[in-house]
């Protein structure tokens, strides 16, 4: 690449007169008489680098290499954010063959409609959301799932909630997954749920194909009147019709679509402890209530009165909240076929509601080592096939001690960290891991 001209977007124009780091970086002399090392993702050729062929390292022969790039390179960059890609989940998930075994366990119970994921941040909660998630799918569960948000998806705030959930809406549907609308209009055409308040009167609609696209964006919650129909509050004590409204979809999906029910996966939902306003913490976990017992098939919520207590009104029963302006059950039919998942870490307090209810409890401990091992090992074989590192049984060890010691913080931190070393040997063959160190803490 020495005497190319290049372009860089402030220093200008100048030509290459050196490159380390197999060409990582370049050392260009400018015309405006500088000569400073840059990062060759800065520079614009100007003309045909002719060595670069030359200076790529030779692609391992392998039948599936297109494939493997593809996926590799996915894996990598997930796993930079501490994540596992979701088309990977059950290929990259070790060292956790009693939880699996537990989720696997409580989708098929039918008694139980509800499980806490708990364990500290960077455990690999979402991790095993995600597994549930495929899961899930595998047994014809149709799924939703969202992350609790202070400001965009409150459990105070049902509707935001709701509408976090019909956007991951996804049922089996043979070979595809149908999305919320796709599976509205079928429900609609096999007539079903006719005497539900709310999707009775859409679907009446939707089987003439009247429906426009205010009114989808109205059942969608992203609207909230539509004269039609009425109103879909966008209040804290709006539980009740959400709960309402999902109950209904999942006996229809059961019922019209040989699905085994509907999963609700809520992430991060100890951020409900987040909270402006003290009464927003006690509506959140209103809901968050209100959908276990939905999700156990309670049948006092088909049952008990409605009464207007000091700031709201209230089931006699189960003292859940519901809204004023609409007084729908929580429950549409029983029985609701439908589960919930909440993943939490230890500090949320719900210790309450686990002695109450019927609740699975899967609580998350820190990886084994061999665990950690076995997956450093199998990641450190995926990057060299992606990115031809090879790195001597020394330099492996080396890189393994280091990353360990931050598998006792977190999971999320030892991915992390694993990354960003292979990343510094690719570009810098001679360094020391350890440097990184204040950048990984």
């Amino acid at each position: 690449m020495k005497g190319i001209r290049v372009k860089h977007f402030t220093l200008g124009e100048g030509r290459i007169i050196d490159t380390r780091y197999h060409g990582y970086e370049c050392l260009v002399h400018f015309i405006s008489g500088l000569t400073r090392w840059v990062k060759r993702r800065y520079l614009v050729f100007l003309e045909p680098p002719k060595r670069i062929e030359k200076e790529k390292p030779p692609l391992p022969i392998s039948f599936h290499w297109p494939k493997l790039i593809k996926g590799g390179r996915e894996v990598i960059e997930a796993f930079r954010a501490g994540i596992v890609p979701g088309n990977w989940i059950k290929s990259w998930t070790v060292g956790r063959a009693k939880e699996l075994a537990q989720i696997k366990t409580w989708l098929h119970d039918q008694t139980s409609g509800a499980i806490i994921i708990k364990g500290e941040y960077g455990a690999g909660k979402t991790h095993l959301i995600e597994y549930l998630y495929h899961q899930a799918q595998e047994l014809n569960y149709a799924v939703a799932r969202v992350s609790i948000e202070p400001l965009s998806a409150h459990l105070a705030f049902p509707k935001r909630v709701y509408r976090e959930l019909v956007q991951t809406f996804r049922v089996p549907q043979g070979e595809r997954f149908l999305n919320f609308r796709e599976t509205l209009s079928i429900l609609a055409q096999k007539k079903a749920l006719k005497d539900h308040f709310i999707l009775g009167p859409f679907f009446n609609i939707l089987r003439r194909k009247e429906v426009t696209t205010p009114m989808w964006q109205w059942i969608e919650g992203l609207e909230s009147t539509f004269n039609e129909f009425g109103s879909l509050y966008d209040h804290t004590t709006a539980a009740n019709i959400y709960s309402y409204i999902l109950s209904g979809i999942s006996r229809a999906l059961v019922e019209y679509l040989d699905t085994a029910g509907l999963v609700l996966l809520f992430d991060e939902t100890e951020s409900t402890g987040i909270y402006r306003y003290s009464y927003e913490w006690q509506r959140g976990m209103n809901f968050l209530r209100g959908l276990i017992l939905v999700a156990n098939d309670e049948p006092d919520l088909l049952e008990e009165r409605i009464v207007k207590r000091e700031y709201c009104y209230q089931g006699e029963i189960t003292s859940l909240v519901y809204s004023g302006h609409r007084k729908l059950p929580y429950i549409y039919q029983l029985p609701t076929y439908l589960k919930v998942a909440f993943a939490v870490t230890p500090d949320f307090s719900i210790q309450e509601m686990m002695d109450e209810y019927n609740i699975y409890i899967l609580e998350l401990e820190p990886l084994e080592p061999q665990y950690l091992e076995h997956f450093f090992y199998r990641f450190v074989e995926l990057y060299r096939k992606v990115y031809g590192l090879r790195l001597t049984a020394r330099e492996k060890r080396e890189i393994f001690t280091f990353i360990k010691g931050y598998a006792p913080i977190s999971t999320r931190i030892f991915i992390k960290a694993m990354v960003e070393c292979l990343d510094f040997k690719r570009f810098y063959p001679a360094g020391e891991v350890k440097t990184l160190a204040g950048g990984l803490s």
